[in-house]
């Protein structure tokens, strides 16, 4: 008898056990998808060829490498313009830039000199206060927000901090710094790192810095961090020791061949940082639920800069793609794009969709459970579970010279097929990117039935976006 009965409490408290089990919630269940955190980390200049992982075979990226590796990586995104100032309006508005009126980099806009054949069309000195940012969708869901880095989207009463962040570090209307190195920006211009930094720091590794404190602080809450490191742009400066192993890397061809060994220093310096950030989310238990999406303002940089910057200029080549920054061909805006949330995304992909810029928003938006979208982007969540999206026109319209020598041009992707129109020359440009991402092969001649429907598309999307356009200059001389 005391056997069965000692039997029956085991099998009782088995059973027990399973039912317990079995209510309990599964572990992907125990996360709130409605509220991960969000790290979005944006580059300056960093061209969609310059990771590893994106197939360059001289800049060393394992930290990001790793990142795509593990996670979701996109091989066709996209800026949403070839400069910093109007990919940056759109990225924090999910706007497109000519919805905003930003389609120059700001304070970059100047009347047509007497050698332009064209007049450009004036843009906002900054992002207007009426445009809701990601920032503010993310406030009305309860979330701690802040900025670090570039903005470059106007100074005072445009700042961040008046934009939906809680907190501002180092962002204001500045395109660059005047140096990577200490003070980095004019003595007593940016206290917020200048007090907390010394001689020999590098920015790149104080605005980390400023980014772990700040995720620290808010580990125990939902929050947005907006991390916009000013490198690798101008004026191109790595540290000592990453620049000495890339100048023994590059050997007799240290002058001669790109990327530029000081230029790759600066992004092993970018990949260092991202894993710093990485590890403090691991260490402090809550990298499963958190969003670390990583990409760039707008394609490398191609050509000599001005006089005033053109020390190891021009520091890359953006492989495979032709042009770079301030050219809306594909090295001007083609992107690379990772993006991490390993309690949702248990498995890697490679997503080849076209995607863009002004989707992070709706995205961002269509997670947490906002009703706030925008017509000019998508909401990317389907894509990502399903490997699926229905094609759509992405246009890029850059009606300016850009500071790159880039000539007036809009251009339209839908499919495969990218169209190019010039305004100085009333020409048009088409490529199938499928077979041709080096933009080598112009097929506008020889497919005119297509070219017509395409431009109609393009026509129709400037049109719904309410663009303007260059005009004749008066004052024109001749080249």
């Amino acid at each position: 008898m005391k056997k069965i009965k000692r039997f029956l409490s085991i099998t009782l408290a088995l059973a027990l056990v399973i039912i317990l089990n079995s209510c309990k919630p599964s572990q992907q269940s125990d996360y709130d998808f409605t509220r991960p955190n969000i790290v979005m980390i944006v580059t300056d200049d960093m061209g969609w060829h310059d990771l590893s992982v994106y197939g360059s075979e001289f800049i060393e990226t394992p930290q990001l490498d790793q990142l795509a590796n593990d996670g979701l990586r996109f091989t066709d995104a996209y800026a949403a313009a070839p400069l910093c100032s109007p990919s940056r309006a759109a990225i924090m508005t999910g706007l497109h830039p000519i919805t905003v009126n930003i389609t120059e980099h700001i304070h970059g806009n100047r009347p047509a000199g007497p050698n332009q054949k064209l007049q450009t069309p004036p843009i906002a000195q900054h992002l207007d206060l009426e445009f809701t940012t990601i920032a503010e969708l993310l406030k009305q869901r309860q979330y701690q927000t802040g900025f670090i880095g570039k903005w470059h989207l106007g100074g005072g009463k445009f700042e961040p901090q008046h934009q939906g962040f809680d907190s501002n570090i180092a962002g204001s209307y500045n395109g660059l710094p005047n140096s990577f190195f200490y003070p980095f920006f004019k003595m007593g211009e940016k206290p917020e790192i200048q007090n907390s930094s010394k001689e020999g720091d590098y920015l790149t590794d104080v605005l980390t810095d400023k980014a772990i404190e700040f995720i620290e602080k808010q580990k125990d809450t939902s929050f947005f961090l907006s991390l916009n490191y000013y490198s690798p742009h101008v004026p191109i400066e790595g540290k000592d020791s990453l620049v000495d192993k890339y100048l023994k890397k590059r050997g007799a061809n240290s002058d001669t061949t790109l990327p530029d060994p000081h230029y790759a220093a600066m992004v092993e310096s970018i990949d260092i940082n991202v894993g710093r950030i990485l590890q403090r989310l691991k260490e402090l238990g809550i990298s499963d639920n958190t969003i670390v999406l990583f990409t760039s303002d707008n394609g490398g940089l191609s050509v000599e800069e001005v006089p005033a910057f053109a020390k190891h200029t021009p520091p890359t080549d953006n492989g495979p793609l032709r042009a770079g920054k301030g050219y809306v061909y594909e090295g001007g805006i083609r992107e690379p794009l990772i993006i991490s949330w390993p309690a949702r995304f248990k498995e890697p992909k490679i997503i080849t969709n076209p995607v863009v810029a002004q989707d992070f928003f709706n995205t961002i938006a269509g997670i947490t459970g906002s009703t706030i979208a925008t017509e000019d982007g998508k909401d990317l969540m389907t894509l990502l579970e399903t490997g699926t999206m229905e094609d759509r026109p992405l246009i890029w319209h850059l009606p300016h010279y850009s500071p790159q020598r880039g000539k007036p041009a809009t251009a339209m992707r839908l499919g495969d097929m990218k169209l190019i129109y010039f305004y100085e020359s009333d020409t048009y440009e088409l490529y199938n990117l499928k077979n041709d991402r080096s933009e080598s092969n112009n097929l506008a001649a020889s497919q005119p039935d297509l070219l017509d429907q395409l431009k109609e598309t393009m026509q129709t999307e400037l049109d719904r976006l309410g663009a303007q356009y260059p005009t004749p200059n008066p004052n024109y001389k001749g080249d």
